[in-house]
């Protein structure tokens, strides 16, 4: 079994961010993986608590970005290599792409030096970077510091920085992306420097429970959920609209649960206080992943994320909470924007136009007006999700990347 350093952003130092990654290293673990997990930032002084039962925390080795530690053993390895470690230095600054890439690469670089020494001495053979951005620069520094193959995984915004793109397309053993929108983008990137052919398209795994655990349970249609961050393609604006149009009809749901937070917070605030919803919209802040899944199991509400493609161009790739809730069996209703089609494809979830309060609402009342072809859909949904999106079936394609290019030089 291959030895693999994986690389977050995070994980297992926080509470919800990255929650799928944790997943995806739990399932590495449960299929047998050799795994050392190094966090680039520690948002708490502990890991959370499902990365303890997961067994994740246990193999996690933690140091802050900056620390006496990891001073020292950058130093040492300049000490050893210092013409290398320059060279390398000058070359992650030039290719960043712009000036906050640069910034995030120069407060990474300590600490790859220190992981670089940490890969040798624990007998890494495979380091694997989750996401495209800094945590990639470090193991590119990694990689050419010690001569360890590494691969990375890119998904929305983490791509779109191009933070050195092409270097890390050149220099990594493969490129794992989680959806076509993603696939498309770094094969672009990948086919001019005559590698097209190491991108991969591996889904983010869910957990995907028995069907017994949710079956039983009636349908919510007069409740609606939207779990997403408070940002802009998220477009919770249109759901509230969509919400006021259904009141407005004689059809409005009993309560309205928005878990999550974000810049635009303030603004939604002030969205729901002018449309009049205060009686119905409840701002539940950041949950856990645990938690969310309990409660969409425990109700099966209407899940709706009204997804827009974003004046500057960013746009969904495919939204973990959409594969939780099709998983837990709860009704789901987007847009046709970036890749939530190859999610929701036909028979199993609505999707309308982005941008489209009226389109919503109707979409939602006709889960009410037919429940059973709603359970239906439901069920296709969740059949959708056990296929492809399996954590077992995605940990374990991983695992078969990660040990194809084992050795490689």
């Amino acid at each position: 079994m291959t030895r693999i350093l994986a690389l977050t952003g995070r994980v297992p130092y926080s509470t919800t961010e990255e929650a799928f990654v944790q997943d995806e290293l739990a399932g590495m673990i449960a299929a047998g993986a050799d795994l050392v997990v190094a966090p680039a930032r520690l948002q708490t002084s502990q890991p959370n608590p499902d990365s303890v039962t997961s067994g994740v925390a246990r193999v996690t080795v933690s140091e802050p970005l900056v620390s006496p530690r990891v001073l020292l053993a950058a130093v040492r390895v300049f000490a050893r290599r210092p013409i290398k470690v320059l060279s390398i230095l000058v070359s992650v600054c030039a290719g960043s792409g712009s000036f906050r890439n640069m910034i995030n690469n120069l407060a990474a670089f300590p600490k790859a030096l220190w992981l670089a020494d940490l890969a040798t001495r624990e007998g890494i053979e495979h380091v694997h970077a989750f996401w495209l951005a800094h945590t990639a620069t470090m193991a590119l520094v990694i990689g050419r510091v010690t001569g360890i193959p590494w691969s990375a995984t890119g998904y929305r915004w983490d791509i779109d920085a191009a933070n050195c793109l092409t270097r890390k397309a050149t220099e990594a053993a493969f490129l794992r992306v989680a959806d076509e929108l993603g696939d498309r983008q770094l094969t672009q990137t990948t086919t001019q420097i005559g590698r097209p052919e190491m991108v991969h398209l591996v889904r983010t795994g869910v957990e995907v429970p028995p069907a017994t655990t949710w079956s039983r349970v009636p349908l919510a249609t007069d409740v609606w959920c939207c779990p997403g961050a408070f940002v802009t393609k998220k477009g919770h604006r249109y759901l509230l609209e969509a919400v006021r149009h259904a009141v407005d009809a004689g059809r409005g749901p009993k309560r309205v649960d928005l878990f999550g937070d974000g810049p635009l917070r303030s603004q939604i605030e002030a969205d729901i206080q002018r449309l009049g919803l205060t009686d119905r919209v409840i701002l539940h802040g950041i949950v856990s992943l645990p938690a969310l899944r309990a409660a969409l199991r425990s109700e099966r509400p209407i899940v709706v994320l009204p997804s827009i493609r974003a004046d500057d161009g960013q746009e969904e790739g495919i939204p973990v909470v959409l594969i939780e809730a099709m998983s837990n069996g709860c009704p789901v209703v987007s847009t046709r924007t970036g890749c939530i089609p190859t999610l929701v494809t036909e028979g199993a979830g609505w999707l309308v136009d982005e941008r489209d309060p009226w389109a919503l609402y109707e979409a939602i009342a006709t889960i009410g007006d037919d429940r059973a072809r709603a359970e239906a859909v439901t069920a296709t949904a969740y059949q959708r999700v056990a296929v492809e999106f399996a954590l077992e079936a995605t940990s374990a394609r991983m695992l078969a990347l990660i040990s194809d290019v084992r050795g490689t030089p």
